[in-house]
């Protein structure tokens, strides 16, 4: 059936034959979601543009959701949808899983916020560091946007330098010094080996001269920037598996070579691990093998609850030390929230090796058969753990320009197909699993799946 399929597009554009068939999918969206297109018209009197998230962002609209339960969300239309994506990937457990319910109504009964701390703040840290390789302390905040702008604040204090490299095509999060060269266009990015900064948004400050753009996966280009600014360089954030352009592990050679070029060169290498955590019971450091100075996390850690938190060595993290002189400040009303502290305990505490395991299994097994329905297609499937992506493209991918050959238009297009079908992916076609998800969700997804790609 796959290879009569891959014959029947032989030739022909396989992208165009859905893509002709975007204004029906549309309407068919509208026809089953009217009370959620009202909801977002009312949302332009009070948010800009109807939005306060911009990674929810969907055409026509995004969908309203009512409730979650497991892998199940219903919509305000009264619509049940399988979720595949649980929040960005924050819910590995799926959502008012049972055990993180009971610890988040007992501690919201005690209290939900104290100009004090509490006992499960330490029993997280514990957590953290008993299973991340390179954690020895631990700092919390608010989201994964606050954690990385707190590595960057640690590893320039630590070093006394001021220049960060972050790679072309990686995302960490909301803060200026990182909000360069996200998703930059093609007419803008400069060259391969030496990529302009673009900035991703408006209102950022002109030249700010504190970080230096490079392409992913490109040792030998990290080898010769690092020479060239040895004295300013205060560390290195990287993804270790890059989530916009298509849930990409980079090569053990070019991880490897940032954990030696960082020791040669006295930076702080910096693992994003916000969403690669969750890529195994070590975190996606333990999964590629390679011990970062700091990582910064969010998502997983917090149950479903807003949280980020920095870790790592207690050499590098101890410039934060209150008592000590000239430290590097972290304030925060909600850091270290007592109902967010307990959800993350529940959670983590729910996610044992054996979770971790049979969750990667089911991926890879997932990834394995999204291979197969795509064989002969110019689709490329990738991903990692419980993670996987749908490229439009026939082309592998490596770095951020290779990611470039995707049809984001095909992808947007499929996923709304999907969600017609009772399936949310995000609209570039990013998947998770949970351990709510059933099989027999899985099998109805492929099913899905493939109904869209013989359109």
């Amino acid at each position: 059936m796959v290879s009569n399929l891959a014959t029947r597009h032989e030739g022909d554009d396989f992208y165009a034959s859905l893509k002709a068939r975007a204004d029906e999918i549309e309407g068919r969206y509208r026809e089953l979601s009217p009370i959620s297109a009202r909801l977002s018209e009312e949302a332009k009197a009070f948010e800009p543009g109807g939005y306060t998230r911009d990674a929810v962002r969907r055409k026509p609209y995004t969908l309203y959701i009512e409730k979650g339960e497991g892998s199940v969300l219903t919509d305000s239309d009264g619509r049940r949808i399988v979720d595949m994506w649980f929040n960005s990937t924050a819910l590995p457990l799926g959502h008012g899983d049972p055990r993180v319910v009971a610890v988040v109504n007992a501690q919201v009964a005690k209290g939900t916020a104290f100009f004090a701390r509490t006992e499960s703040e330490i029993e997280l840290a514990r957590i953290i560091c008993d299973r991340l390789p390179s954690a020895e302390r631990v700092r919390f905040a608010n989201s994964g946007s606050e954690a990385v702008m707190l590595a960057l604040r640690i590893a320039r204090g630590f070093t006394e330098r001021d220049l960060v490299i972050k790679f072309e095509g990686c995302y960490h999060g909301s803060y200026d010094d990182v909000l360069w060269s996200v998703g930059p266009p093609k007419e803008k990015f400069g060259p391969a080996e030496s990529p302009t900064p673009v900035a991703a948004t408006a209102g950022l400050p002109a030249g700010l001269g504190r970080t230096l753009v490079l392409p992913f996966n490109d040792l030998s280009a990290l080898e010769r920037a690092m020479a060239s600014h040895r004295d300013e360089l205060a560390g290195v954030i990287m993804e270790p598996m890059a989530n916009r352009m298509g849930l990409i592990v980079p090569s053990q050679e070019f991880l490897e070579g940032a954990r030696r070029l960082c020791d040669d060169h006295g930076a702080v290498l910096i693992f994003d691990e916000v969403i690669a955590f969750r890529l195994g019971f070590h975190g996606a450091q333990g999964f590629v093998g390679v011990d970062p100075d700091l990582t910064a996390m969010g998502k997983v850690i917090g149950g479903g609850f807003p949280v980020g938190a920095i870790a790592g060595r207690e050499e590098v993290m101890s410039v934060t030390d209150p008592d000590r002189v000239g430290r590097v400040a972290h304030f925060g009303t909600f850091n270290a929230n007592p109902v967010t502290m307990a959800a993350g305990k529940a959670t983590m505490e729910a996610l044992t090796p054996d979770v971790f395991e049979h969750l990667n299994a089911r991926g890879a097994g997932v990834r394995r058969r999204l291979e197969e329905l795509c064989d002969g297609l110019p689709l490329r499937i990738t991903g990692a753990g419980s993670l996987f992506k749908v490229n439009a493209t026939s082309h592998e991918i490596t770095d951020y320009r290779s990611s470039l050959t995707r049809d984001a238009a095909w992808e947007r297009i499929a996923s709304l197909a999907l969600l017609n079908e009772g399936f949310m992916l995000t609209s570039g076609l990013h998947g998770t699993i949970g351990t709510s998800t059933t099989d027999g969700q899985l099998d109805a997804f492929l099913s899905a799946f493939e109904a869209v790609i013989r359109s």
